[in-house]
């Protein structure tokens, strides 16, 4: 008689057993109530694949890490502090802003002339291998414009660090989403500590920021953005959104999907539309993966959703003071046309105006495809605007639009 084939038992205990394969003499002495002796499974032996690929793993984001720290802080040596456009009346001023996770990022900010404390608020965040100072002149534009205290993050793009704090991370959507959470404490101290309350002449133990506030993000900027306004609605903060505005915003997965779900419960439950609209440019290989079109066309059909620029590039958004910055974003993205780089700020001027001042329908009437003339200092633009026609419009959603 052959030994039986061994049994598996795994309803006795923690660990499996296994019976014993026994010699034809022990089986014919065993009785049928004879308990069988039990070894504990062997461990199982290590994949030397498995091995092999988790050293290869720790090597490239050993290296990947090192490359891109390495790059940024060349990038930060290069740039500089923020400088302002010739004869800007804005103040900037730098400080660093302590995350919920505990991390520290650097920040500017940009002040508008004036001794009163300003009612508004905008977030702009830079792209991907990018700084805050590299904005500059977007930033303090925006602020002189809006009449808006503008914050510019500086955020690593480390992909490799083995986190989600990096730009393109949800944590850290989640972050900065959470600095407008209550009292605001750590956005409030960063804006004491770069001179907000000496600015307009408030006592620095009392001074706040604006309740109402904006976002906009460039490249990946526009994944975080787009990912902290989801999370804003987790939170409860977002009653005080006016709306974002992507630039050439480049957020992939179901980041937007997900936000606008978020934010269609949240016109559900309250009644009350929070936009976005995007900037873009014509199709590029830096903004290949982004679904931002097809995610706000699928989302709110019939609703102005924004404008590709003709003859636009990806880094129509990014003006700052250093030339030899410019010129390598230039070189690495097009050189950009100067009335599609006034055409951003008048557009997200307009836009945040008219936000903040309740209005965001103005452009629902605007028809996909259809050519808005954008009338800049610098000559005038053309923008295709992007979504998806609709059968009928309410007679409430058709407005004028003024740009």
């Amino acid at each position: 008689m052959s030994p039986p084939a061994p049994t598996e038992i795994g309803s006795g205990g923690p660990l499996s057993a296994r019976i014993s394969a026994q010699s034809t003499a022990s089986l014919a002495l065993a009785t049928p109530d004879a308990a069988a002796p039990v070894q504990a499974a062997a461990p199982r032996t290590p994949s030397l694949l498995g091995w092999v690929r988790s050293v290869a793993n720790a090597l490239v984001n050993t290296i990947g890490s090192l490359a891109v720290n390495t790059i940024q802080a060349l990038e930060a040596l290069v740039t500089g502090p923020p400088s302002l456009p010739p004869n800007s009346t804005v103040t900037v001023r730098s400080s660093s802003i302590v995350l919920s996770n505990g991390q520290r990022i650097k920040a500017n900010w940009y002040y508008p002339e004036g001794d009163v404390v300003p009612d508004k608020l905008i977030v702009l965040q830079h792209g991907l291998l990018a700084l805050g100072p590299m904005y500059s002149y977007t930033a303090a534009d925006l602020a002189a414009s809006t009449g808006s205290i503008v914050v510019t993050p500086s955020i690593p793009s480390n992909i490799f660090a083995g986190d989600d704090h990096w730009l393109g991370g949800e944590g850290m959507a989640k972050a900065i989403a959470d600095l407008f959470v209550g009292e605001r404490t750590a956005l409030t101290d960063s804006a004491r500590a770069a001179g907000f309350a000496t600015r307009y002449g408030v006592d620095p133990a009392t001074a706040q920021l604006p309740e109402k506030f904006g976002l906009a993000g460039h490249s990946l900027g526009g994944q975080l953005v787009s990912a902290a306004a989801g999370y804003l609605v987790d939170n409860g903060a977002v009653e005080n959104l006016v709306g974002v505005i992507t630039l050439d915003g480049v957020p992939t997965g179901t980041t937007m999907v997900d936000t606008l779900a978020k934010l269609s419960a949240y016109e559900d439950a309250t009644g009350r539309f929070i936009p976005i609209r995007e900037i873009g440019a014509p199709s590029n290989f830096l903004n290949s993966t982004s679904n931002v079109k097809e995610a706000l066309n699928e989302a709110r059909p019939g609703r102005f959703n924004g404008v590709v620029l003709k003859g636009g590039v990806h880094m129509d958004s990014m003006r700052g003071g250093n030339p030899l910055i410019q010129f390598a974003a230039f070189i690495a993205a097009g050189f950009p046309k100067p009335q599609n780089q006034a055409a951003v700020t008048v557009l997200a001027t307009t836009w945040f105006n008219e936000w903040f001042s309740g209005d965001t329908d103005n452009g629902d009437d605007l028809l996909p495809g259809s050519t808005l003339p954008i009338t800049t200092p610098k000559g005038t633009a053309q923008g295709v605007v992007i979504g998806r026609t609709v059968s009928a419009l309410p007679a409430s959603r058709l407005v004028t639009v003024a740009v």
